[in-house]
């Protein structure tokens, strides 16, 4: 489970399921000396900001600000009217709101997105990047836009910076021919989940194998089964979870694939371990 730092409800909260806990005092490993927050969020920019420009109107748009009733329509009517001076949000910003007395938007950690171990990963950054760009400047006055970025030379973050959408989409789309990622192929992401990490493993385990047998027998390629391996979130709710992914171009022998595992769910059942199917996934988290 990975937990996150909220300053102001003084706790570590689980972005998926919601749980919290209060920090512990020392390292739960070694028994070192008090644990420090570090890493940059949405409240310590806000705070940063407040401090350097204590005369400027600062406001905060995220998931923990939107949750207050009608919270984010103020923040945004603040925005739109010009009462607001500085508004520091995560993605639900970038998109959708056009507001013309925007002349600078600034995108920090630009790359994070680039490091979530999904083949969308790059597209997902080049039009996050685009997007955000495309708040300022949508009035009489000109705007401006500053990326900070550790890998100011990928192609995600180079080619949204000169707007390159015909030679993003041609690079990207020759990666994937390579790879035999969509729209090259098709994908099928089968999730097993259970209170049982070795129970869910096993499963998993032993489905992978079966698939690959049946797979031969459809024609399909040696790798159109992948897998089994734990997602990047393990553990949603008390629940352990591992996947596999099917990929394969030929429609038919990967529907086949699928339907085998759809149809070991009621035999996973009874060892309390559930399955789901997800067809052309849209995200593998």
């Amino acid at each position: 489970m990975t937990l996150t730092w909220h300053r102001a409800a003084r706790a570590l909260v689980c972005h998926h399921c919601h749980h919290r806990r209060r920090p512990p005092p020392t390292c739960p490993a070694c028994g070192g000396p008090p644990l420090a927050a570090f890493g940059v969020g949405t409240e310590q920019i806000e705070a940063a900001l407040r401090a350097v420009h204590p005369l400027a109107t600062v406001e905060r748009l995220d998931r923990d600000a939107a949750q207050r009733p009608g919270a984010q329509r103020r923040i945004l009517g603040s925005w739109r009217s010009g009462d607001t001076d500085i508004l520091v949000g995560t993605q639900m910003v970038s998109k959708g709101h056009d507001v013309p007395g925007v002349t600078l938007v600034a995108v920090l950690l630009a790359d994070l997105s680039l490091n979530v171990p999904d083949f969308r990963a790059a597209e997902r950054t080049f039009q996050l990047l685009v997007q955000v760009a495309g708040r300022a400047g949508r009035g009489d006055a000109p705007g401006r836009v500053i990326v900070q970025t550790f890998r100011p030379e990928h192609p995600s973050v180079a080619a949204a910076a000169t707007h390159d959408y015909a030679g993003f989409m041609a690079r990207e789309l020759d990666r994937r021919r390579a790879l035999g990622y969509p729209p090259f192929a098709r994908l099928v992401n089968i999730r097993l989940e259970g209170r049982d990490d070795a129970s869910v493993e096993q499963a998993a385990r032993e489905l992978a194998a079966r698939l690959r047998r049946q797979a031969r027998s459809f024609q399909l390629a040696d790798d159109a089964v992948l897998g089994p391996a734990p997602p990047p979130v393990e553990r949603v709710r008390g629940r352990y979870r591992w996947q596999i992914l099917l990929r394969a171009p030929d429609v038919r022998g990967l529907r086949a694939l699928a339907r085998l595992a759809a149809a070991s769910g009621a035999a996973l059942g009874r060892t309390h371990v559930r399955i789901a199917v997800d067809v052309d996934p849209y995200s593998m988290l």
